[in-house]
């Protein structure tokens, strides 16, 4: 067993001059009782010897408590990981459409999600992920990196991620898709774009699906599907569709929403487009309810690192201070009993 905090174990030096001092403290106070009560020394002594002794025992579990013990033990290393990773994120206006005022719109559902796929490639090793935004085209926010800028890619996703960060006036699916493609390294096998966004294909100012979009989602396809590259998509919306309010300068709802053809404009979510695009590239699709397996699906798609040291163990340390923490309880309980209620 080791310590992380062992300063806090010079405490039990000071412990058995502590208790000496309080029991002869105490033997002294009742003696001079018993001189006064008719009172059972031998008892009273008995008594006494079993309270500090139970005192002694508790104030120990406490001071090694404190030093937060842990136990180690080895495990075999995590096998590494390898491959590229685009995350190709839809900013276009629809993303900001929400529920209502007071909730977190699309496009901030999606960031969190952002971040958990980023801590969870770290440990594999060598995964490089990109982060692209998309409207009507896909541009780079940050390029490819390796673990070591996962830091500034997560800051990137923080600051530079927003509502039309990318220019365009519009959401196409396939012509962004068909822009990350050719970002990916040609000797990497494998290559991964995940695709996050309410699929609301809004194009030359027409809602829904046009002939020019279903010609590029074809396209895209095809260029994924000649190039190794597995497209996962992600859903972000409401089934039943919603609005996007407008705030002022300091962030407080106007009470309008933005508008289309002068009524107010209601975004859908149209998952059937991203459900295509993930089948047609040997992909799968996640809706933001529901995405467990999501991590473990990424993983999974990954390649593999041919390295020695996938067969070495490393060491864990098993905090165990609650160990001492849950045996103290019972302790306490006769303690408290016997000598505070009596």
């Amino acid at each position: 067993m080791t310590f992380e905090n062992p300063d806090a174990l010079w405490l039990l030096l000071a412990l058995p001059p502590l208790l000496l001092g309080l029991g002869f403290w105490g033997w002294k106070a009742k003696k001079e009782a018993a001189a006064i009560f008719p009172l059972s020394l031998r008892h009273l002594g008995k008594k006494q010897l079993e309270k500090y002794a139970t005192a002694g025992i508790l104030m120990v579990m406490l001071i090694i408590t404190l030093a937060l013990p842990r136990v180690t033990y080895y495990v075999s290393a995590a096998a590494e990981k390898t491959g590229e990773i685009a995350l190709l994120v839809d900013v276009s206006r629809s993303m900001a459409a929400r529920k209502d005022p007071d909730s977190t719109s699309r496009l901030e559902r999606v960031k969190p999600v952002l971040y958990e796929i980023i801590d969870s490639m770290e440990m594999l090793g060598q995964v490089k992920i990109s982060l692209h935004g998309f409207t009507t085209i896909a541009r780079s926010h940050v390029p490819f990196v390796g673990k070591e800028d996962y830091p500034y890619l997560k800051e990137s996703i923080k600051k530079m991620l927003d509502i039309n960060s990318i220019p365009g006036d519009g959401t196409s699916l396939g012509e962004s898709v068909q822009n990350v493609v050719g970002k990916f390294s040609e000797a990497e096998q494998a290559k991964i774009i995940i695709l996050f966004s309410d699929g609301e294909p809004y194009f030359l100012l027409r809602q829904g699906l046009t002939y020019h979009e279903e010609s590029n989602i074809k396209r895209a396809v095809k260029e994924a599907t000649e190039n190794g590259v597995k497209v996962i998509t992600v859903g972000f919306g409401e089934q039943e569709g919603a609005r996007i309010p407008l705030y002022d300068s300091d962030g407080e709802f106007t009470g309008n929403y933005a508008k289309r053809l002068g009524v107010d404009y209601v975004s859908y979510f149209e998952e059937e487009f991203l459900k295509n695009i993930a089948e047609q590239t040997d992909g799968e699709y996640f809706y933001e309810e529901k995405l467990e397996g999501l991590i473990e699906y990424i993983i999974d798609n990954l390649g593999p690192v041919n390295s020695s040291n996938s067969s070495k163990e490393v060491k864990v340390y098993q905090p165990v201070a609650h160990w001492f923490l849950l045996a103290s309880l019972p302790i306490w309980v006769v303690f408290t009993r016997r000598h505070i209620l009596g």
